[in-house]
């Protein structure tokens, strides 16, 4: 490929005389090219980028009702969580609630990664957003075992973010200096550690689930909440994460491909199952923001547009489903 441009370097070096050497001849031959991709690199950026414009408005097209209805989905969730909001804020004994503070915590995330979702599905990338699906999942599992075992739970799960800070922190002193970044002070390290400490009393494997539900792993902890039919799809998202070697035609972008090929960039095939995965998700955590202390008589707290909200909910759940099924499915 670069047989010319060697032979042009190293022509330009015998100009000046003497036998110039190869790592002379790699360095000016490399100088060159990299001043003809800068030269060209506005006009191919245009191009990438209204090949990438045009994908996106093939894709939109194609799929525009699922992506409608799943848009939709995402707002009404919004609504709902800033609604509920704005009710329980007006009940002082809820500002510092840990068992709603978390929960308020989770939805706003699911919200944001379900946009995230929407935006690699409209991108073309329905592998990618499986694999951000996943953490949905996990939030979900998550929301459900705070729910069954009420506040304490949530402490606990608090304290299991403030173990990972000063994980983070150790991490970040190790690895500071290599990578040219200032870091934690000692004091600030000592302070995160004896909290950590202070937490787990030592204990190594210490999780904020197995106190509650006797386990500690994602895979026990959806059986517990009852969500283990979803193990395969989470496993397969896992997958999609993680450097791992199988077959392109197993990609959910490779659902139509009529011939064996190496994907490497965008697809409009295969969007059904991540874009109904995260709206089943969305759904399960803002209905579980949304009913927080239901079961107890004397919350304070009126349901009425809760309820409301969850029947819009479900129905665009269905009809996202429906509406991404209706073009995946042969005519």
């Amino acid at each position: 490929m670069f047989e010319e441009l060697f032979d042009l370097a190293e022509a330009k070096l015998r100009e000046n005389g003497g036998t110039p050497s190869y790592e002379s001849i790699v360095n000016l031959a490399s100088k060159i090219f990299i001043d003809d991709i800068k030269e060209q690199e506005e006009e191919n950026a245009k191009r990438v980028f209204s090949e990438h414009d045009a994908f996106i408005k093939r894709n939109r097209e194609r799929w525009s009702v699922g992506f409608r209805k799943l848009h939709a989905l995402r707002e009404t969730c919004l609504e709902a969580g800033m609604n509920f909001q704005e009710q329980f804020l007006k009940i002082p004994k809820y500002e510092t609630d840990e068992l709603i503070g978390v929960l308020l915590r989770q939805h706003a995330h699911a919200c944001r990664i379900s946009g995230e979702i929407i935006h690699l599905l409209e991108g073309g990338y329905p592998d990618a957003a499986l694999a951000r699906w996943r953490t949905l999942y996990e939030m979900v599992v998550s929301c459900l075992i705070i729910k069954k075992c009420g506040k304490e739970a949530a402490i606990d799960f608090i304290k299991q973010g403030m173990i990972h800070t000063a994980e983070g922190i150790e991490e970040h002193r190790k690895t500071a200096d290599a990578m040219g970044q200032e870091t934690f002070t000692d004091e600030e390290a000592e302070y995160h550690l004896n909290l950590k400490e202070e937490i787990t009393n030592g204990e190594a494997g210490w999780h904020w689930a197995r106190k509650h539900t006797g386990f500690k792993k994602i895979d026990k902890l959806g059986e517990y909440v009852g969500l283990d039919k979803w193990s395969h799809n989470y496993k397969l998202a896992n997958r999609n994460v993680h450097s791992d070697y199988f077959e392109m035609a197993s990609l959910h972008a490779m659902r139509e491909a009529k011939q064996d090929i190496l994907l490497c960039g965008q697809s409009n095939s295969g969007l059904t199952e991540p874009a109904h995965f995260t709206a089943i998700s969305l759904a399960q955590i803002t209905s579980i923001f949304l009913c927080a202390y239901i079961e107890d008589d004397d919350s304070g707290l009126d349901y009425k547009d809760s309820v409301v909200f969850m029947k819009i909910i479900d129905n665009y759940v269905k009809e996202v489903g429906e509406a991404f099924l209706d073009v995946e499915r042969p005519i």
